[in-house]
């Protein structure tokens, strides 16, 4: 009997620990960055999605895809663009026990369309953290690192640099 207990036990204990879930998290951000070559700025506001493994002990991994729904780039010197964004992100990050969340991420496809001068493309990384104390949202801030070195015409010699911060509010919903 004890040996049954023991192994009823056991099984219940591991069952629920060994459970992993999906993760759905959309989000709606705004992005304020400053670029180089071009000096200026480039802003807007940004619609995504992580789709990620979460694992039973507090890490997940996933796809990260970031849309900008508008954006306006504003060089020091010239006249100002309007561009949209497409970033599909790796990440891996770590939900702590108490309040917060951290992950980063690397953009494997990133690409701004502008409306007049054709589209960028290029590499991203980002780093982000996530406040979790309010019911069902997370409340996110994202250093972005973006270096573009290709256009329509070729390749850009200096690269294009965009470094931004992503103030976002998310839904992280676990399936």
């Amino acid at each position: 009997m004890k040996k049954l207990l023991l192994v009823f036990a056991l099984t219940l204990g591991f069952t629920s620990v060994s459970q992993a879930d999906i993760l759905v998290e959309p989000y709606l951000g705004y992005e304020m960055g400053k670029t180089k070559n071009p000096d200026g700025k480039f802003d807007g506001s940004q619609l995504g999605l992580r789709l990620a493994y979460a694992a039973p002990i507090f890490f997940w991994g996933g796809l990260d895809y970031t849309m900008g729904v508008s954006g306006t780039a504003k060089p020091d010197v010239g006249v100002n663009e309007d561009g949209k964004r497409s970033t599909l992100y790796g990440v891996v990050g770590v939900d702590f026990p108490i309040l917060f969340r951290a992950w980063v991420g690397y953009g494997f496809m990133n690409e701004i369309k502008f409306d007049t001068t054709g589209k960028v493309k290029g590499k991203a990384t980002k780093v982000g953290v996530g406040f979790t104390g309010l019911p069902f949202v997370s409340l996110n801030l994202e250093y972005v690192n973006e270096k573009f070195d290709e256009n329509d015409a070729g390749s850009i010699d200096p690269e294009l640099e965009n470094n931004a911060y992503v103030l976002s509010v998310s839904l992280p919903l676990e399936f």
